[in-house]
């Protein structure tokens, strides 16, 4: 039989078993800026939209700007991470080299902190308790602060699409708000529109991973394209929100006021919340 150690507080609340699989933090800082993701537009709507070639750069800031700036996080040795965010940030992907991996967002900024959790790694040096299950597999290192789940929320529903066609809604999310922030994306100053949604907690700082992540469309008097979901905390709370695709197909827009549609309402991410309070940053 392998070594177990359960842990509790005084009230009875188990703070975590050995026996079971845990989660420790590996590293937390701020996103990188990473490359500018070029948005396409169809070179005539008599071409074939599945062909690549039927495709150029867009250059039409009332198209949506010229490229979407991305942002990217690195963890190092990584097995199986889960990160978590405060402030802006919408995943739009992970470039993997050998251990490496690189997460990348959109609709975040320098200001976007990430913590990062991954399966407990054998892999730093000082005092410590160290817990091995019976196959070898290490699932208890006291030098990493352990993940601790102190709430999950899930998505909530649009409003209702009256007065407006089926499917069509004014916002992604019900008591959400659209909002219209401008950048600098290379040397061109364009205006982007995002859709969120805050859900109130306590007067602390959280930090918050989505489960998944939809996708859906915006149609704007400024263009229209396709938009993708994240979640992530700040002081008081978390948010819900949905920004453009990085590099999406854009057009020239013809709605106002702006309006969300092939938004998938057959199923709701959630969002895992913890709280950054007593967690190193920047940490590794």
């Amino acid at each position: 039989m392998s070594a177990r150690l359960v842990v509790t507080r005084s009230d009875g609340a188990q703070l975590f078993d050995t026996s079971l699989i845990s989660y420790g933090l590996i590293r937390s800082g701020y996103l990188v800026k990473g490359n500018v993701w070029t948005r396409r537009t169809l070179r005539s709507i008599n071409l074939d939209p599945n062909d690549g070639n039927s495709w150029t750069a867009s250059s039409e800031v009332d198209a949506g700007g010229v490229g979407d700036q991305m942002w990217t996080f690195t963890v190092p040795n990584a097995k199986s991470p889960i990160l978590f965010i405060v402030g802006d940030g919408c995943l739009n992907g992970v470039s993997v080299s050998g251990t490496t991996k690189t997460y990348i967002y959109g609709n975040a900024s320098e200001s976007t902190k990430v913590y990062a959790f991954d399966l407990m790694q054998d892999t730093l040096t000082g005092p410590h308790l160290k817990i091995w299950d019976g196959s070898g597999t290490l699932t208890f290192n006291s030098l990493q602060y352990p993940l601790n789940i102190v709430a999950v929320r899930q998505a909530p529903t649009p409003p209702a699409s009256a007065p407006y066609p089926a499917g069509y809604y004014t916002a992604a999310y019900i008591n959400g708000y659209g909002q219209d922030v401008s950048v600098t994306v290379g040397s061109t100053y364009i205006s982007i529109e995002y859709s969120k949604v805050d859900i109130a907690l306590d007067a602390q700082e959280y930090a918050a991973h989505i489960t998944f992540s939809r996708g859906a469309n915006l149609n704007a008097a400024r263009g229209t394209y396709s938009i993708v979901e994240g979640a992530g905390g700040y002081i008081g709370g978390i948010r819900f929100m949905f920004g453009p695709a990085g590099g999406t197909p854009s057009a020239r827009g013809n709605s106002t006021p702006s309006l969300v549609n092939n938004l998938p309402i057959d199923r709701y991410p959630q969002a895992l919340v913890i709280r950054t309070a007593g967690l190193p940053f920047p940490f590794n």
